[in-house]
């Protein structure tokens, strides 16, 4: 009886021992899950040597962020802008834009080689005399034209010198046309008001290409929208567009390539066209642009000096 007394309190000890261990084994496995000891990686990176492997993994790290940013400056010293889904994106393939070897000037072709696209030039009063019959021979089939400019110090409307001469001419030579009015606007009202302007005054001329609102930095220092903020130039453009549509003609907006980026908020803007500013052998700008104005420095039959040259889809 004793012998069996004696059995039975060493077996409850030993599971009492048992359950013991393995309260503290869970004791530390829990303050080992929660608090890990810190591991320095100090010596334990990896660094690339030069060479193949070394250069595509850093191609394919900046296409990666070129699908989601636009980047200003020279990467990688450079800024880093988010791509907004409100503004469609183009699905050019930009090595097909090139000077072919039957031309001087460049085109989008397909993947043929075909030009799927046109030459368009754009003029104002700084180019005064214009031989259009010479201007469409040199295979120029839109002419943009600028209606006009509000002063940037007095913020007066004032009409183009020229406009009247230079869409009668590109008309009766038979070019299809548009016009651009140069905003200095500081608030919505301000570009209604430019855009009631353009259409009276385009009203009795056949535009058929877009009407387009002209925004861009003024190299001046009393000039009324540089340090405009962002809003008030958006809403400035917004004003504009829809009027111009309210009345039946396709609105667009003119400008380059980093005041579209830093100067407007483009998520307000994906209704309206684009016209691309961008002086480079390839755009690099991921919104569909209709125009794009490569080159301020190219040269026309029929155009004395300097003349802006355009890629143009439609």
């Amino acid at each position: 009886m004793k012998n069996t007394i004696i059995k039975g309190l060493f077996v409850i000890a030993s599971c009492i021992l048992l359950i013991a261990i393995g309260v503290i084994i869970g004791i530390n496995i829990r303050t080992i899950s929660r608090d890990p000891a810190f591991v320095s990686i100090t010596d334990k990176t990896w660094t690339l040597g030069e060479g193949e492997e070394k250069a595509r993994i850093e191609e394919n790290y900046w296409n990666f962020i070129r699908a989601s940013y636009i980047l200003i400056g020279t990467p990688p010293d450079c800024e880093y802008y988010k791509i907004v889904s409100e503004v469609k994106r183009h699905d050019y393939d930009v090595e097909n834009f090139y000077i072919d070897d039957n031309s001087d000037k460049m085109y989008y072709h397909n993947a043929e080689g075909e030009r799927v696209s046109t030459l368009a030039i754009d003029v104002s009063a700084f180019q005064p005399e214009i031989d259009w019959t010479a201007v469409k021979a040199a295979g120029v089939d839109v002419a943009m034209i600028r209606v006009g400019y509000r002063g940037y110090g007095s913020g007066k409307i004032v009409e183009d010198d020229m406009f009247r001469t230079h869409i009668q001419g590109a008309l009766d030579a038979g070019l299809r046309v548009g016009v651009y009015f140069f905003s200095q606007a500081l608030n919505y009202d301000e570009g209604v008001s430019e855009a009631n302007f353009v259409l009276e005054t385009i009203r009795e001329f056949d535009v058929t290409c877009p009407v387009v609102i002209d925004t861009e930095f003024m190299d001046a220092s009393d000039a009324r929208t540089n340090e405009l903020d962002i809003d008030s130039r958006t809403d400035s453009i917004v004003g504009f567009c829809e009027t111009v549509e309210a009345a039946g003609y396709t609105a667009m907006i003119y400008s380059n390539r980093n005041w579209f980026v830093q100067s407007v908020d483009m998520s307000r803007l994906g209704d309206y066209k684009l016209w691309l500013a961008h002086y480079t052998n390839q755009p690099d700008f991921p919104y569909e642009y209709i125009g794009w104005q490569y080159t301020d420095q190219g040269t026309l039959d029929g155009v004395d000096g300097s003349v802006d040259l355009n890629v143009w889809f439609k």
